[in-house]
């Protein structure tokens, strides 16, 4: 957990960096609605940590994808008898933390009903998942609403690409006013979690369509990930983070920038001067609490994407509603 002196040096970041905030997103929205909320939500998801490891990137994962497609109003949380949800896209399927979110959300119900909204709480699990694994504690914006539209093909539009490049995951977070700095920070959260075979299978086995090898890879990594992901074992998985896959720290960037990175969308942020600085630059352990107190920031920034306010959306009771 971050040092007494880093959570204060972030607190006055993140209190600088409302001044741009969306007037109707802030801090203790719940503080007379719903007192206590944030601490039901953090004890929750601590005993559903305890039991699966595993969950915070999960959820992390999930706040990414839900603010990317139609901006950060648990959309993705939405189901379709028809298969035409969010979740049924293809970059969804394998997304996951869905039942851990709906069981907060019970829990907040019995609290105060028709009082919270789903997308906030997915943001704050999103937080707390970071500082159970040992990441920066920030505070979340909150007085999001709950969107009741989940669209397949918007997934599949604005989510980014596992194998882009700079410039293409650039365009991506620029679409939601994110700016290359957020990109490169965000792209941190990989510290946590895995990735399926089939996400990185062609930088192993047909890199340039003649049966090649992707060449930027460590030689001595992917022979090892070969020898996991091989071309009959689809539905096997690897760390994002080789080095140190359930804690929140600068293993990552450590990866990336011995060439072992996964995903070739992360190996691409060496390729570009001012991405591949800041890879350099978090590969020195004393640039911990930069990383940290970036990260935090680049979350609140993500956190205010296509928001809903006022009296725009709903609050449901149950997340995980159908839609058609």
């Amino acid at each position: 957990m971050a040092s007494l002196s880093l959570l204060c040096k972030l607190v006055l970041l993140v209190a600088a960096s409302a001044s741009v905030a969306r007037a109707d997103l802030q801090y203790d929205f719940y503080n007379t609605s719903c007192p206590g909320v944030e601490k039901l939500v953090r004890d929750e998801l601590a005993l559903k940590f305890a039991a699966d490891v595993t969950l915070p990137a999960a959820l992390l994962r999930l706040h990414f994808h839900d603010c990317f497609v139609r901006g950060c109003d648990a959309s993705i949380m939405l189901k379709s008898h028809n298969g035409t949800a969010e979740q049924d896209a293809d970059p969804n399927s394998t997304v996951r933390g869905y039942e851990a979110i709906e069981g907060i959300k019970a829990k907040v119900e019995a609290a105060c009903p028709l009082v919270v909204s789903c997308a906030d709480i997915v943001a704050m699990a999103a937080r707390d998942a970071v500082n159970f694994s040992q990441g920066p504690l920030y505070q979340v914006e909150t007085g999001r609403r709950d969107g009741n539209v989940s669209l397949k093909e918007e997934a599949l539009k604005f989510l980014p690409p596992a194998d882009g490049n700079v410039t293409v995951l650039t365009e991506y977070f620029a679409v939601q006013n994110l700016t290359m700095k957020d990109m490169v920070v965000l792209s941190g959260a990989h510290t946590l979690g895995i990735a399926h075979c089939p996400s990185f299978s062609k930088r192993l086995y047909n890199y340039t369509g003649a049966g090649d090898q992707d060449p930027s890879l460590d030689a001595a990594y992917a022979k090892n990930l070969a020898t996991v992901c091989t071309p009959e074992n689809v539905a096997s998985v690897q760390p994002l983070d080789p080095l140190s896959p359930k804690k929140f720290d600068q293993g990552y960037y450590q990866s990336v920038y011995n060439h072992q990175a996964l995903l070739a969308s992360d190996a691409a942020l060496l390729n570009d001067s001012l991405t591949g600085a800041y890879v350099q630059l978090m590969n020195n352990a004393s640039s911990l609490d930069t990383f940290f107190a970036d990260f935090a920031i680049a979350m609140i920034n993500m956190g205010r994407v296509g928001v809903l306010t006022g009296t725009d959306g709903e609050i449901r009771a149950t997340c995980g509603i159908y839609v058609d």
